[in-house]
């Protein structure tokens, strides 16, 4: 009974540690790709500005 005990704490810590670790990894995804389209949407203002100067 203590060995069925034991393995289903460390089951539920490992499926626990799984759906965590998931979470932040996808928060980290949506933060990268939010950085990437800052980085685009920066360059064509930078591409139109210096459009104008000419």
């Amino acid at each position: 009974m203590i060995r069925f005990a034991l393995k289903l704490i460390g089951a539920s810590f490992l499926v626990i540690w799984w759906l965590i670790s998931g979470f932040f990894k996808k928060i980290l995804e949506v933060l990268t790709l939010i950085m990437r389209i800052k980085k685009i949407f920066a360059g064509q203002k930078e591409d139109f500005r210096g459009r104008d100067r000419q």
